[in-house]
């Protein structure tokens, strides 16, 4: 193993997925190279697997949880893409296996029925932090956790990915997403690295300035900006006026008993994306900001992600 990948090391646990059964197998820690691929591999030849991962963080100074699904039939001689689906506040890197939400369990049926195509989703912890570099040290603002979590999301977790799996490295094969909080993150991230993503979604997404976000930042989210980074650089919506979306498809989808600053911060993206003439897809449905809304809308979210053509 070379210097550049020690710096990291995985705790992985397989849980394999046969209906509704789950049979757990004890956590063994892995280095950050082909071992998690063939060990993959091996698990998934009948059924999905769903892994769970512990990685030192380089960019945090710490240890940070992550989920894999990996579908079934997953080989080291087919390249997959890959879908990071980012938590809302107070959730973690089980949000999306869980509380409805089920994402493995829905992927699993879609897969089955030709309606996605098999895909990798990563579920990766990263605290209260909406996914920004924030300070160059961890600290805490009430509820919310600051630090370097952009570079650990981007730096950090994507390479460990990409080393581990048989992935789609390029950006045609890498999609990113979240609800709430993880709306913002998504559109922080995609917006701020389009060369890295090829399709973005924020689902309810709630956060700073205006997009996937509150329309006037509220006081107790001004440290969104006070972290070395201009706003400009942080703020969907500003990062939407000066970046070249041209690559990215990009999904936003609220309720219709959403809060009015959510629904007014999707309203100020979308003028924003129509000024540049981005290419995006917006959706209005049923329900509240909550679990049983995306539960709702999560094979949605999924075809659009990696739906197979018609």
């Amino acid at each position: 193993m070379n210097g550049k990948k020690s710096f990291m090391l995985l705790m992985i646990a397989i849980a394999l997925l046969a209906g509704c059964s789950t049979k757990q197998a004890e956590r063994t820690e892995i280095a950050a190279d082909s071992e998690l691929s063939e060990a993959a591999a091996a698990a998934a030849s009948t059924s999905s697997i769903t892994q769970y991962l512990v990685v030192d963080s380089t960019a945090l100074g710490k240890q940070m949880k992550i989920n894999v699904y990996v579908p079934k039939g997953y080989s080291k001689e087919r390249q997959f893409p890959v879908l990071y689906a980012l938590h809302g506040k107070n959730g973690n890197e089980n949000t999306f296996f869980s509380n409805g939400l089920n994402v493995n369990k829905r992927a699993d049926k879609l897969i089955q029925s030709g309606e996605i195509e098999p895909l990798i989703i990563v579920a990766p912890e990263y605290d209260n932090s909406y996914g920004i570099n924030s300070s160059s040290v961890l600290a805490e603002k009430n509820e919310y956790r600051l630090g370097m979590y952009e570079d650990y999301l981007i730096k950090d977790l994507i390479p460990i990915i990409d080393a581990n799996y048989s992935t789609i490295a390029g950006s045609e094969g890498r999609y990113i997403g979240g609800i709430s909080m993880g709306g913002y993150a998504a559109f922080h991230l995609a917006f701020t690295y389009p060369d890295l993503f090829s399709k973005v979604g924020g689902h309810s997404a709630a956060g700073g300035h205006s997009a996937a976000v509150w329309k006037d930042t509220p006081d107790y989210l001004s440290w969104l900006y006070e972290g070395g980074q201009a706003q400009s650089e942080v703020d969907p919506v500003m990062l939407a006026a000066s970046t070249d979306l041209s690559g990215l498809s990009i999904y936003l989808d609220h309720e219709d008993k959403e809060h009015q600053h959510i629904a007014d911060g999707n309203i100020a993206l979308l003028e924003q994306l129509d000024k540049v003439k981005a290419t995006y897809e917006n959706h209005i449905s049923s329900g509240g900001h909550n679990n049983k809304y995306w539960s709702s809308q999560m094979d949605n979210y999924l075809r659009f992600y990696a739906g197979t053509e018609s």
